[in-house]
């Protein structure tokens, strides 16, 4: 490990740690003394996220019994070994099947913060992110790689976002108002952006176009500044009106890759120096 490694290694580090935080918050009971709606009905390294019913197994074979909690042990202390800097790249990747896995067996309780939260500790994984601030360092290749890699990744979540949002009710902002309705957003924010069918048909075609932008303007180095303070005031405005689980702190901690050079604009990668 070098002495004082480069920001880029260091980025991804804190990313590795702020990711893996997440991924043990979300999935065991650490937190549960808070009463967090997330995390109702956890037990201790099980976390299998509730005490609800959640339909049928997809697997086509019905699991042993003890399948479910197997999988839930060996996905909370291959998630401890990722974020602690310990075998990083098959902690990372073990964690995130065993999470997948888990989730198979109970279809209706996969939801997109998840499926988010496992797909991006595999990807972390396999970058250079145990290089610095980690139990065992591993000496990096290409951190360039790994970092483009993983704002890659941020950006296309942003761009399916998009996409997924071009449609005729999200844009007159009915799918907003149906939403306001159920609750499923709420408080002051949300009652003042959302009060009239134009403010909703404004807010919807600000969501759309905001997320459409974000990517671009992370991944070119002229705008990345600006696009990281609108990412984050994005999913800031999110969390207090609809609360979507950890989506917004999930992709805070990716967003971290992004810091390198944004203050100064700079779109260089470090690169290790050459060996003789």
């Amino acid at each position: 490990m070098e002495p004082h490694p480069p920001p880029e290694l260091r980025a991804l580090a804190s990313a590795r740690i702020a990711l893996g935080a997440l991924f043990l918050i979300r999935t065991t009971p650490i937190l549960a003394p808070l009463h967090l709606r997330e995390l109702r009905g956890t037990l201790p390294l099980l976390g299998w996220p509730d005490g609800l019913w959640h339909g049928s197994p997809t697997l086509p074979l019905p699991a042993p019994a003890f399948l479910v909690p197997a999988l839930c042990i060996v996905r909370t202390a291959a998630a401890l070994a990722f974020t602690l800097g310990v075998r990083v790249r098959v902690a990372g990747v073990i964690a995130g099947v065993a999470g997948y896995l888990v989730l198979l067996q109970q279809p209706f309780a996969f939801i997109m913060t998840l499926h988010l939260l496992f797909q991006a500790t595999i990807l972390l994984a396999l970058t250079e992110c145990a290089n610095t601030m980690a139990l065992r360092p591993r000496p990096a290749r290409d951190p360039g790689s790994g970092l483009t890699m993983i704002r890659l990744f941020v950006a296309s979540v942003y761009l399916w976002a998009g996409i997924g949002k071009l449609s005729a009710d999200w844009l007159d902002g009915h799918k907003l108002e149906v939403l306001a309705q159920q609750r499923w957003l709420s408080g002051r924010l949300a009652d003042l952006l959302l009060a009239t069918p134009d403010r909703r048909a404004a807010v919807a075609w600000a969501v759309v176009m905001g997320e459409l932008a974000l990517g671009p303007m992370l991944l070119w180095p002229r705008t990345r500044r600006a696009g990281l303070v609108a990412a984050l005031a994005f999913h800031a405005g999110l969390q207090l009106m609809a609360r979507p689980d950890l989506l917004g702190f999930e992709m805070a901690a990716l967003l971290i890759c992004f810091l390198p050079r944004a203050l100064t604009g700079a779109g260089s990668v470090a690169r290790p120096p050459a060996t003789r």
